[in-house]
């Protein structure tokens, strides 16, 4: 019973992030006005995460729950606190692009996770889409820090989301992206191949 469940849930953030996606291509102009139609939607697609972090944290699925919560953290704040201080700014729509895209990839790995190519989908798509959601969300975060009307407290949150996009992100986040993802484009030898 439990596992049909979270197939249903892993169903529905598969077809929710599509629906992101696709409302904000459809935009045409008006991506702006879409993602602050979006917020709500977002939010409870993070709530089909934080789910995921509890499965982890239960060690009923496999992941990185430091990771998981850093990341899903820095979304929270992003989602609740920067993207409503910059209506109609560019960071929103690159923000959820990225994310959407990201998620629409990921839950495919999970729906059918014998399928390998999926898996190796999953740790492709992240090549392109990290760099453009950390820069995204550092950029709008450094904004809203500039605000002199933000608050003491949202600016302590939005120093964390500057410390992890612009120093952790660079440093160990996307090279451990890279180590997964360059073998399976052919652009570097695994270590199995090194002693051939």
């Amino acid at each position: 019973m439990a596992l049909r469940i979270f197939a249903i849930l892993n169903w529905m953030a598969f077809f929710g992030w599509s629906f992101v996606g696709i409302k904000l291509l459809q935009s045409k102009g008006d991506a702006e006005n879409v993602v602050g139609r979006m917020q709500m939607t977002v939010l409870k697609l993070e709530g089909i995460c934080m789910v995921e972090l509890m499965r982890i944290f239960l060690g009923k699925l496999k992941g990185n729950l430091v990771l998981g919560v850093v990341l899903h953290a820095i979304r929270l704040v992003t989602l609740l606190e920067t993207i409503p201080r910059l209506p109609n700014h560019w960071t929103g729509v690159a923000i959820l692009g990225s994310w959407a895209a990201t998620e629409v990839f990921r839950y495919p790995m999970y729906i059918y996770p014998e399928i390998q190519k999926l898996r190796s989908i999953r740790l492709v798509v992240p090549l392109a889409t990290f760099p453009v959601g950390a820069f995204s969300e550092a950029w709008a975060a450094y904004l809203v820090f500039c605000n002199p009307e933000s608050s003491l407290g949202l600016k302590a949150a939005l120093s964390v989301v500057l410390f992890v996009n612009g120093i952790l992100g660079p440093t160990l986040a996307y090279p451990a992206l890279l180590k997964k993802g360059l073998p399976i484009l052919g652009l570097t030898k695994t270590h199995r191949d090194k002693s051939d």
